[in-house]
């Protein structure tokens, strides 16, 4: 299992690569609760501000990856990691400031796009696809790993420190991965045009676009056990537990995603994808039998954590197929943008059944209807472009 890690780790972009993504998302996970801390007795206020840097970031990721099919991806991450370290500083500096909104919008679309960045260079990297696949495996564990370090992070420092301090350490890991990825990757430029047309043909649409829905619904799913799992530990009288609980998510996820990766699995991608989906679906299913157990609900958040990862690493996979290269970067900033408006949602309609007369089981059956059908959608062959695309 260690053997392809280690053959991947021991290209020294990619590994640096692999850390600057880890750092990001450990400021990305920082931010939110940062916000809420630091808004005193306004936790309304916190809130509206991290949702206005979270929408700004999901919009700055597709665009980023759109300049990175025209400008060197160095350049990109590096200019954007200074404009958001940049933001974030004077956002440390000016407390409260009605302008805050403004600079926390353009601190989230300038946050640099690395995952984007390193998914792309990966086909250009290296050419086997189990090397590909260990590559995926490792991009997908280095971002949960961080964005499931970052909120612990945050939390340590609003207790030890002053709260623009949580800020200032925000802006200079923001600007060490930034800086991190720019130095480290190659001095290529972007990939040149082809001279066929470059954008997707209706089939490629419709395939990526599949691809955006499958994942998003899982992320729906995902984003449910936010409500869920607190919701249970309230019934049983457990409150405490809930945050462990949900840290088996990330640790199922990280397990999930390193085993995929590490050898090649038998089938096809397609028979792969449907059967992770499809086993996901039965993992939720069997939450909502047990709800009022906690012991197995910490169990099964782990297996859906563990079930899920092949999903999101196979849909990342398929963009080489369906997406002509020099738009990989802008495509896979769109599916972390599905997923991330996913969980949101699922969290929001997951919070209005456990809040109406349906108990939690409810929430849980329909997570489980979201991802069968994401189960369905993979069904279909995802058509491969031709070359000329």
């Amino acid at each position: 299992m260690a053997v392809v890690y280690r053959r991947l780790l021991a290209d020294r972009p990619f590994a640096a690569g692999v850390g600057s993504v880890a750092l990001s998302a450990v400021a990305l996970g920082m931010i939110p609760l940062s916000l809420v801390l630091s808004s005193g007795e306004s936790l309304v206020a916190g809130a509206f501000a991290a949702g206005v840097f979270g929408l700004a970031n999901a919009v700055g990721v597709p665009i980023q990856g759109a300049l990175m099919a025209r400008i060197p991806a160095r350049w990109v991450v590096g200019t954007s990691a200074g404009v958001s370290c940049v933001l974030m500083l004077v956002v440390a500096a000016a407390p409260g400031s009605v302008a805050q909104p403004v600079l926390l919008a353009g601190a989230g679309v300038s946050f640099p796009a690395l995952a984007a960045a390193l998914r792309a260079s990966i086909p250009r990297s290296f050419s086997g696809p189990e090397e590909r696949s260990g590559a995926y495996a490792l991009l997908s564990v280095a971002f949960q790993a961080g964005l499931a370090l970052g909120p612990v992070a945050a939390g340590l420092l609003a207790t030890s420190a002053t709260r623009c301090l949580s800020f200032v350490i925000v802006a200079a890991v923001i600007a060490a991965a930034g800086f991190l990825l720019a130095f480290s990757t190659d001095r290529t430029g972007p990939l040149p045009r082809s001279r066929s047309r470059s954008s997707l043909p209706p089939a490629g649409v419709a395939a990526f676009g599949r691809i955006l829905a499958i994942g998003g619904l899982v992320s729906m799913a995902t984003g449910s056990l936010t409500v869920i799992v607190p919701a249970v530990a309230h019934a049983v009288g457990r409150q405490g537990l809930a945050g462990p609980v949900l840290a088996a998510l990330a640790l199922g996820e990280a397990v999930g995603a390193l085993v995929f990766g590490a050898r090649p699995v038998l089938g096809s991608r397609r028979a792969q994808l449907i059967t992770a989906v499809a086993l996901t679906a039965i993992g939720y299913a069997a939450l909502a039998l047990v709800t009022d157990q906690l012991a197995l609900v910490a169990v099964l958040v782990f297996v859906a954590g563990a079930l899920s990862s092949p999903v999101t690493i196979l849909l990342s996979a398929a963009l080489d197929d369906v997406v002509p290269q020099r738009m990989i970067a802008s495509a896979y900033g769109l599916i972390v943008v599905a997923a991330v408006g996913g969980a949101a949602l699922g969290t929001s309609w997951a919070g209005l059944i456990v809040g109406s007369s349906t108990d939690v089981a409810g929430a849980a059956v329909v997570a489980t209807i979201g991802v069968a059908v994401a189960a369905a959608l993979a069904v279909p062959r995802f058509k491969p472009r031709t070359k000329s695309q």
